[in-house]
């Protein structure tokens, strides 16, 4: 089962004007160990000549690391790409684990960078075992250009149509790797972007995302917010696509750790009394194989009494969403070339965090600015900057 709740910023809405309100929904699993039936874990190692040594041996650990993680009814695929890819583990329930790790442990470096068609093979296959209902998460980790294909807008097309069948994409990069590739795939597919820079990041990744397939309360989740009463809606830490005005978000995968979706909705004026300012509906397939639909709402009262608005807020919340839609700011600036604009904006973003009071909000807009603080010597790090942003947004 996956639980879902819903908070926002503010009690009351104005009854003469538009009012906007910050809101935060929390999904996450409602139980620990569940061993989903369908819930998988495909990986894609790079073993180029560039991932000789260490870095390979690193990767390779990681891989077994998730092993450890998944119960025996969770599905796995193991690829290993350079110019060609080898399908070593197709999806296959984690249960002759000793055979799945001698497969991790023969993966030899040699050859060229052809990520993009290991990337297609891997999206067709994980097409193939989602048509069940199942979700794939897809950790992919390579240090090198892809020698293939280096059009992002292709690894953005191939992104959003994992995204479509419930699959996200989670880019681990090390060294010299293309990271406007690696970043598109991960926010279009609603993934994760990690800026490898010892093993220590390479293992944490695998095992974030193998405790959510282990703990997962349902494959399978889209989330849509339907607004009521309202104008405009906004959301600052997913990927969606908007169609008649609801906003569709392709979730996959809830583990035990929530999966935050923060946005904001602009609430029409009107008659004073209760309102339903948003209303969320999370759709899923439950461990049992049964299709499980959760209704929330955002429950608002309109008022002609400004201060009852302006005394109820949540603070915290609106920092949080603030913040959340700065990194999103800072990410464009930063694409476009603008340093001075993106250091600027990451300041204001360093408020935000301090007042929300979460700790891993400030120390990652403090890692932030130190990054950007590098801009006028021409020697930003736009890896790790990405690194930065997307750990904000993914809390």
């Amino acid at each position: 089962m996956i639980e879902s709740e819903v908070k926002s910023s503010n009690s009351y809405c104005f009854a003469d004007t538009l009012t906007k309100i910050y809101y935060q929904i929390k999904l996450k699993s409602s139980g620990g160990k569940s061993a989903p039936s369908r819930s998988a874990i495909s990986i894609l190692i790079d073993r180029s000549g560039s991932m000789h040594g260490e870095k390979l041996d690193d990767a390779k650990e990681a891989a077994k690391l998730v092993l450890d993680i998944l119960g025996e009814s969770n599905f796995i695929a193991l690829y290993a790409f350079s110019t060609r890819t080898d399908n070593l583990v197709p999806f296959s329930r984690a249960e002759n684990k000793g055979k799945i790790a001698n497969s991790i442990d023969h993966i030899k470096a040699s050859g060229g960078t052809f990520m993009y068609s290991a990337l297609s093979e891997a999206y067709n296959d994980a097409k193939d075992f989602s048509s069940d209902g199942g979700s794939v998460t897809l950790i992919v980790l390579t240090d090198g250009q892809p020698s293939d294909v280096g059009d992002v807008s292709k690894f953005e097309q191939l992104a959003g149509k994992a995204s479509e069948i419930g699959m996200k994409i989670v880019c681990v990069g090390i060294g010299d790797y293309d990271e406007t590739i690696l970043k598109a795939m991960a926010d279009v597919s609603n993934g994760d972007f990690i800026n490898a820079t010892d093993r220590n990041s390479i293992s944490g990744a695998f095992r974030k995302y193998a405790t959510e397939a282990a703990t997962s309360g349902g494959s399978s989740a889209v989330l849509k917010l339907v607004p009521r009463e309202s104008g405009a809606i906004e959301v600052y830490d997913q990927a969606f696509n908007i169609d008649d005005g609801i906003a569709t978000i392709n979730i996959g995968t809830v583990g035990s750790e929530p999966i935050n979706v923060t946005g904001s909705v602009s609430i029409k004026g009107g008659a004073e009394g209760n309102i339903t300012g948003l209303q969320a509906i999370l759709t899923y397939r439950d461990n049992d194989g049964s299709q499980k639909e959760n209704k929330i709402n955002l429950n608002l009262t309109r008022t002609k009494n400004s201060e009852l608005v302006v005394s109820n807020v949540n603070k915290e919340l609106i920092n949080e969403a603030r913040l959340k839609m700065q990194m999103g700011q800072v990410e464009y600036l930063i694409a476009k070339g603008d340093f001075d604009s993106a250091t600027r904006i990451s300041r204001q973003a360093m408020d935000s965090a301090n007042a929300t009071k979460k700790r891993e909000f400030i120390e990652a807009t403090k890692r932030l600015d130190r990054v950007l603080d590098q801009s006028a010597s021409g020697q930003i790090d736009k890896k790790e900057a990405y690194n930065q942003t997307t750990k904000i947004k993914r809390q």
